[in-house]
C-alpha cells in the first residue's frame, strides 16, 4: 500500500483501519494534493492499495461514488472527535456496502471477515467499508478522528490513553488553533 507520513510523527492507525485512514487522507484539504482527482487517479490509487486490478475500467460514476464515500467517512470520523457531521454520511457508507454485496466469510475456524461479492470499483470500495467493520469489531474505530481544525480535517489515529486527541499535529494544527482562539479572546476583551 505504500507509506504515507502522518503529521506530527503520529503513529498510523493499526490493522485494517490503516486502509480507511489512507483512503480518507487522499485529499489534503489544506492545499495539499487531491490524490483521487480523476477516475484514472482513483484506479491507480485503488490498484496501488491492492484493492483493484490496474486494468479495471473506472468511470466518472465510480469516481463520484468513491469521493462521496471518502467524504462520508471523513464526516463520521469527525463525529468521533465531537464535531458536527452530516447524518446522511451513514447512508453513503451503507450504500457502498450494498453495492459491494458485502457478505460474511469464515476465514478459518476462529475468524470471519466481510468480503465483497461485487468486483470492480464497488468491490474495492466495499473492502474499505469492510475495514470499518473490522475496526468496529476490534474497538479501534472510535479512535480514528478528523482534526478539529476546520481547514484541515486530516484523519488521525488517537493513541492517547484517554482518547483526548483533537488535532492531527499539536505542533501545527493544535498550535494554530490555540493561537486563533487566543486572538479571538484578546479581540473580545479589547472590544468591551
Amino acid at each position: 500500500m505504500g507509506s504515507q507520513e502522518e503529521p506530527g510523527d503520529r503513529a498510523p492507525a493499526p490493522g485494517p483501519l490503516r486502509l480507511v485512514q489512507r483512503f480518507v487522507n487522499t485529499n489534503d484539504l489544506e492545499g495539499g494534493p487531491e490524490l483521487l482527482a480523476t477516475p484514472e487517479a482513483l484506479r491507480d490509487w485503488l490498484a496501488g492499495a491492492g484493492l483493484l486490478d490496474g486494468a479495471t475500467p473506472v468511470g466518472p460514476a465510480d469516481h463520484e461514488r468513491a469521493i462521496a464515500l471518502r467524504e462520508a467517512i471523513r464526516d463520521l470520523v469527525a463525529a468521533h472527535a465531537g464535531l458536527p457531521h452530516d447524518a446522511g454520511a451513514v447512508e453513503v457508507v451503507n450504500e457502498a456496502a450494498r453495492r459491494a454485496g458485502l457478505q460474511p466469510r469464515l476465514d478459518d475456524p476462529l475468524s470471519m471477515t466481510l468480503a465483497p461479492g461485487a468486483g470492480g470499483v464497488d468491490g474495492a470500495l466495499g473492502r474499505v467499508v469492510a475495514a470499518i467493520h473490522a475496526a468496529i469489531a476490534e474497538g479501534t474505530w472510535p479512535r480514528l478522528k478528523a482534526c478539529e481544525r476546520d481547514v484541515c480535517r486530516w484523519a488521525f489515529y488517537d493513541h492517547s490513553k484517554n482518547r483526548s486527541g483533537h488535532w492531527c499535529s499539536m505542533a501545527v494544527c493544535g498550535q494554530r488553533e490555540k493561537s486563533r482562539r487566543a486572538y479571538r479572546r484578546r479581540r473580545a476583551r479589547a472590544g468591551r
